[in-house]
């Protein structure tokens, strides 16, 4: 004999099966949620320079944190599209990540700077050449 649930569903049972699952797909969901945040929190304690500007483009922190370790393990950073910028007397090296970042690496060290937009990155660089 069918009954009506509480949440307004008929079936026969002890419970409402549609809700059951879906209640069900909702944990795993949030839990699935919960994991790619923690991963996401993992990836950036292990940047030796702050990458959050870019928290909304995955893509983009990834293809950063992959040329700091092609730098790491010994490509130049010239090799990876760079360039010396001529306003700091070639004293650092900028490397294009994507179309609208820049990664800043000490020419001597190869050791990474910063991490900046295209367009504050040109606000540096005039400034630079106005003083």
């Amino acid at each position: 004999m069918k009954k009506t649930f509480a949440c307004g569903h008929t079936g026969k049972g002890q419970f409402c099966h549609a809700c059951a699952a879906l209640a069900k797909e909702t944990t795993l969901k949030t839990q699935a949620r919960n994991q790619k945040r923690l991963a996401k929190q993992l990836a950036s304690e292990g940047d030796p320079i702050d990458l959050s500007i870019a928290n909304h483009l995955i893509a983009i922190q990834t293809e950063a944190r992959e040329i700091i370790g092609r730098v790491n393990t010994g490509t130049h950073p010239l090799a990876l599209r760079g360039k010396r910028l001529q306003a700091t007397a070639g004293r650092v090296l900028s490397v294009p990540v994507g179309r609208s970042y820049r990664l800043l690496f000490d020419a001597d060290t190869l050791r990474p700077l910063e991490f900046m937009t295209h367009e504050r990155y040109n606000a540096v660089i005039d400034r630079r050449l106005a003083a």
